[in-house]
């Protein structure tokens, strides 16, 4: 678990002081942190009542998620069942290929590194 810990602030810290491009949506923002051979990390910026990690319906490869604030979203999937998830800053989780849509119902801004292997 240690290790786990210091390989995800070492991660952070270089991807924190990388170039990057930004893309604003609404004010929220879609940050390419990272791309090369092997990943593409990607930093999600999402205000209250916006998008999460993309806009509208969209799809991901598989990816992991790292959460950078507490979260609650509503996630509804490419067959239309909505769930709401409720989850701390630091949690990770790993997710396959699917399409979506996630929107931010909490009321403050929403961060999270979505990192795919390439």
């Amino acid at each position: 678990m240690k290790k786990l810990l210091f390989i995800t602030f070492c991660l952070l810290g270089f991807l924190l002081s990388a170039k990057s491009q930004t893309i604003e949506t609404s004010n929220d923002t879609i940050k390419l942190l990272l791309e090369n051979d092997k990943m593409i990390v990607t930093e999600y910026v999402s205000n209250p009542g916006k998008d999460m990690c993309g806009i509208g319906k969209h799809s991901h490869n598989p990816h992991l998620t790292i959460l950078l604030t507490d979260a609650t979203v509503l996630l509804t999937t490419e067959d239309g069942k909505s769930q709401n998830i409720e989850a701390k800053a630091g949690a990770t989780f790993w997710s396959d290929y699917e399409t979506h849509s996630v929107i931010n119902t909490g009321g403050k801004v929403v961060k999270a590194f979505l990192i795919e292997p390439k």
